[in-house]
């Protein structure tokens, strides 16, 4: 073979060398590369953790502590969602602030209808929606209520919004985002129903009827009231019985658990009570036995603890959002006992 073959040879052998490591050295680094997800609340982060798994990075805007109607829109926050590969937020105008703060990042791919912009309350029904907007009613919301994950039925199409969402980003992630999501949905499924009767009626039957609020007098009619099991079962006590809370936050787990929310300290959303309201409020609370006030923890205090004390009543404060080291689960279950504690 001449010189010049040779050292062609050379050159391919070493070309194809150089092609081989740079393989080896970049192909970790890529397989390592994680999805940027910034979401508005703590129980948003917590359902793209779930469905996306080590293929996610998530960030949260809001701290748990904070109304999640009034966050300002800090530079801090803007900065974070510049780089996101998908931007999370509830919708139904409950984080307004974040339009704000999306205008601010510089980010096309999360503006409004990109596929990096999930608004989880889509498709989820809603209660509340006023006929009339009007300042008269208070802070009202057009949409209705948007406390939505405080139903776990509910949180069902939230979580499969954030799949959508996910594989819009990340298409090669498709099959484990759907595999995830339907762990999810399981372990939800068995939180709620209890495995028996999950395999007693199926969970599509369960959350139809759940959804048409039916499941209870199903159950009485088909006497599998006895299958029952997970928090319907556990948190049993808390049906037909009545509390007060300072804002309509919690009408959703309400609803869900079937404990009756008999007054609002707030006489109207966002409005501080006035004396007469609150003269009525005590009045009802004694007159039908309510010893219980259940307010967010960013609430202040001082008007629930003047009505408590006048009717030997307790206060209750809940996070609205899951806090560190909690999930969904831990979340929704540690206020179920605070209720269940209460009125027992």
């Amino acid at each position: 073979m001449s010189r010049i073959a040779l050292n062609h040879l050379a050159l391919v052998w070493g070309g194809l060398l150089a092609v081989s490591l740079s393989s080896l050295l970049v192909t970790p680094s890529r397989a390592e590369e994680k999805i940027e997800v910034v979401t508005t609340l703590t129980v948003l982060s917590d359902l793209v953790q779930s469905v996306g798994g080590d293929s996610v990075h998530v960030v949260t805007l809001a701290d748990p502590s904070q109304d999640p109607h009034f966050v300002q829109p800090r530079p801090t926050l803007m900065k974070r969602s510049r780089e996101a590969d998908l931007f999370v937020e509830v919708g139904l105008q409950l984080e307004l602030w974040a339009q704000k703060v999306i205008d601010g990042a510089g980010n096309p791919g999360i503006l409004l209808g990109q596929s990096g912009r999930v608004i989880s309350s889509k498709g989820v029904p809603t209660v509340q929606k006023p006929e009339v907007l009007s300042r008269a009613a208070g802070d009202i919301h057009p949409y209705g209520n948007p406390h939505i994950w405080l139903d776990p039925v509910r949180v069902r199409k939230m979580a499969e919004n954030i799949k959508d969402g996910l594989d819009r980003v990340n298409p090669k992630e498709v099959k484990r985002n759907e595999e995830k999501l339907n762990a999810l949905l399981d372990k939800l499924d068995t939180a709620l129903y209890g495995e028996k009767l999950i395999k007693a009626l199926g969970s599509r039957k369960l959350n139809r009827l759940a959804r048409q609020e039916k499941l209870f007098p199903y159950l009485e009619r088909k006497e599998l009231i006895q299958d029952l099991g997970g928090w319907l079962a556990l948190f049993l006590p808390l049906r037909g019985k009545k509390i007060v809370t300072y804002h309509k936050t919690w009408d959703y787990l309400a609803a869900r658990f079937g404990f009756e929310i008999a007054l609002t300290l707030e006489e109207k959303p966002g409005i501080p009570p006035s004396a007469r309201h609150r003269d009525r409020v005590i009045q009802t609370m004694k007159d039908s036995g309510i010893k219980t006030i259940l307010m967010a923890t960013y609430y202040d205090r001082k008007v629930a603890d003047a009505v408590a004390r006048e009717v030997g009543a307790e206060v209750i404060t809940a996070s609205l959002v899951p806090l560190e080291g909690q999930d969904y689960f831990m979340f929704l279950e540690s206020i179920l006992h605070l209720l269940k504690e209460s009125v027992e």
